[in-house]
């Protein structure tokens, strides 16, 4: 059932600017995660800060995914996808899969550094925690789509702490005291 949210039909909300939005977002921490997809040997992947856990009941993750991604055709196809958490010692990954190395498809995927989960998608094997997902839901908005996919393998470590993003940096996350605790 789609119900439309109040006040965002056309007219009803001012314009926001594009720019100011940008920079708003760099004030907000992501986590890092290379999304990717693979059928045989063709395989791609893309960085990114744009996912979430969905629900618990049953396990489900979303992905924002742009439509100009080389991943997006290739999720959509084999309905099928990976998220793979980054650890903080790997920003060469992301740099790989963000682009800033010249890399594309399955030479991104270097070799010792992937291995192929139950579902035959790439799992990366230094990862926080690595998810398989069956592709359930897509929905376009604007110039990307939102994925829903329900997980059906998962791979984690507890030893490595995540790669975050944050004003325009990679950062990690430190622990504070609770407080009032």
């Amino acid at each position: 059932m789609t119900q439309e949210i109040e006040g965002t039909r056309a007219g009803i909300s001012p314009e926001i600017d594009r720019a100011e939005f940008l920079l708003s977002m760099r004030n907000v921490p992501g986590t890092i995660a290379i999304i990717a997809a693979a059928d045989g040997d063709d395989r791609t992947g893309m960085a990114a800060t744009a996912w979430n856990s969905l629900c618990a009941d049953p396990p489900m993750l979303l992905v924002c995914v742009n439509r100009n991604a080389s991943a997006h055709s290739l999720i959509e196809r084999t309905r099928k996808f990976s998220v793979n958490v980054v650890p903080s010692d790997a920003q060469e990954t992301v740099a790989i899969f963000s682009a800033q190395r010249g890399l594309n498809g399955r030479d991104r995927f270097l070799d010792g550094h992937w291995s192929i989960g139950s579902t035959g998608q790439p799992l990366l094997n230094c990862a926080i925690a690595a998810f398989e997902c069956d592709l359930v839901a897509g929905h376009a908005y604007g110039t990307h789509s939102v994925f829903v996919g329900r997980i059906r393998s998962i791979q984690r470590r507890e030893d490595v702490e995540a790669l975050m993003y944050v004003n325009g940096t990679f950062a990690r996350a430190e622990g504070t005291p609770a407080f009032g605790i």
